[in-house]
């Protein structure tokens, strides 16, 4: 079993989650895999505009 990677702070932005290439699986791996203090979500975090295009 790998260790996970401790981060006193994780930064994350313009990730646009509702968007074709959003990567979220990916996202969710990366999240998955580290312990952080403190997340900090900034910029388009979710894509709205896109989810309502498909409402």
């Amino acid at each position: 079993m790998q260790a996970m990677a401790k981060f006193r702070s994780v930064f994350l932005s313009d990730v646009h989650l509702g968007s074709r290439g959003c990567r979220a699986e990916q996202l969710l791996q990366f999240l998955g895999s580290m312990r952080t203090e403190r997340l900090y979500l900034i910029g388009d975090i979710v894509d709205l505009w896109c989810l309502r295009q498909r409402a």
